[in-house]
């Protein structure tokens, strides 16, 4: 909506109409202070045709928190919100206790998405305690808050007992291996319900990734988990591959990105998904996996039957490592996504990459080769071949489309100048199976 007064008002008014074709507001970047807050909570107090509320970066404090939160709960008309975004708001601690109260009284919501609100231990402590007793919530969004050991020790208490959420991000706070314990050991270890959780950025090591392990060896029901940027290493890896072996969980998939892991982690991990049927997607990227690494990927490949994407970008794969990748596509006839950007593989290895895809890979649909080290003319001219023989759909390179579609049969295919164009990987366009409820995105 338009930043300015005669915009909100007619907002306003058209809120307090009650019109069932008003389902989604989104006041994002909109200043609106607790004046206008208290404005807008009094209009929808009779208001039960809003679905989805945005308020993101809009000036709301706790005061005008406090304002919504009475509404979410005391509606004159039963209140149909069920998602409510507040991500950048000045809430804090103070303003997390208005948060507990819609939880715990008002049953309408079902995705809360409070991403850095300043909330800190306390506020998510708070936060929680609301959640305890909900029965609604699927979603929660919590990322960018500062929270630490003792707010992810309240998460896992409220895990323990909330058999309902499925969904939650925690990316980017402050959480060590002590808080990985208490999410995992305490929470997830019995919590049947949750199916995805976000936990990149944080810092939980070498011995969170145990703990990590050791909640997933007894948990039913997460599918998705995202441990990108948290310092695991090869040790951590170690660790992490000892609860996929054999099926040791039920993970479907689990990013690991940006993690330091190197040849000797990957090791491990290929090796344990020799033995796993779970695992359909796995993210590697951002790490230092050579050559070495590429060949024991290869070998799970050619045995692994359940993963159809792998990610491996941004590590320091060159012409050998790319071959031995390629090598295992012509034996696995399950994958359909492989992301293997920004690597330093050139002319041969692309080649013999696209030769490969071409002539013994069915299956695979999405590839992403850009920023690698190949020319011009034989980047070109692989993005041709694969055109033109490949089963692909989707296609990342700087000299293919901007949708990274896969055209054949004479259709315009609007070439990319790389030089006037910003480059998008094709991997935002992969849609992975999820729950309904999925929010999380882990590139790596």
């Amino acid at each position: 909506m338009g930043a300015n007064a005669s915009t909100f008002h007619k907002t306003i008014q058209d809120i307090k109409k009650n019109d069932p074709s008003l389902s989604e507001l989104d006041f994002k970047n909109f200043a609106l202070g607790d004046a206008r807050m208290q404005t807008l909570a009094d209009a929808l107090r009779t208001n039960n045709t809003l679905q989805r509320l945005v308020l993101s970066n809009t000036g709301c404090t706790s005061t005008g928190l406090r304002q919504l939160s009475d509404t979410l709960v005391n509606s004159l008309y039963v209140c149909n919100i069920h998602t409510l975004v507040l991500d950048n708001n000045p809430i804090g601690p103070d303003g997390a206790q208005y948060v507990a109260m819609a939880l715990t009284s008002g049953q309408s919501l079902i995705t809360l998405k409070i991403n850095g609100c300043g909330l800190g231990d306390d506020g998510c402590v708070t936060v929680c305690r609301g959640m305890t007793s909900n029965k609604s919530l699927l979603t929660l969004e919590m990322g960018s808050n500062s929270i630490g050991d003792r707010g992810a020790a309240a998460v896992g208490r409220m895990l323990k007992t909330n058999e309902h959420i499925e969904g939650l991000s925690l990316w980017k706070n402050g959480i060590l291996s002590a808080g990985a314990k208490s999410i995992f050991c305490e929470g997830l270890s019995v919590n049947a319900s949750l199916q995805w959780l976000g936990l990149g950025g944080n810092a939980i090591g070498p011995d969170g990734a145990g703990w990590v392990a050791q909640g997933l060896s007894t948990n039913e029901g997460l599918q998705w988990l995202a441990l990108g940027g948290n310092s695991l290493r090869d040790e951590g890896a170690v660790k992490i591959a000892s609860v996929l072996k054999d099926d040791g969980c039920q993970l479907q998939s689990i990013g690991l990105g940006g993690n330091g892991i190197t040849d000797q982690g990957v090791s491990y991990i290929a090796k344990a998904l020799w033995s796993n049927s779970y695992i359909e997607s796995l993210g590697l990227g951002g790490n230092t996996i050579s050559s070495e690494g590429c060949e024991h990927l290869s070998e799970m490949l050619k045995i692994n039957k359940s993963v159809r994407k792998l990610i491996i970008a941004s590590n320091v794969i060159e012409d050998d490592g790319i071959k031995a990748i390629a090598d295992g596509l012509t034996v696995n006839s399950q994958i359909t996504t492989l992301l293997a950007a920004g690597n330093p593989f050139g002319d041969e290895g692309g080649q013999y990459l696209c030769h490969q895809v071409c002539t013994g890979n069915k299956s695979l649909l999405i590839l992403d080769i850009h920023n690698s080290n190949m020319s011009e003319g034989i980047e070109r001219g692989i993005v041709e071949k694969l055109r033109s023989d490949s089963k692909l759909s989707l296609l990342g390179s700087h000299y293919g489309r901007r949708d990274h579609r896969i055209i054949r049969g004479g259709d315009n295919d609007e070439l990319l100048d790389a030089t006037k164009t910003p480059y998008m990987s094709p991997a935002r366009r992969d849609v992975t199976v999820a729950p309904a409820t999925y929010r999380g995105s882990e590139t790596f």
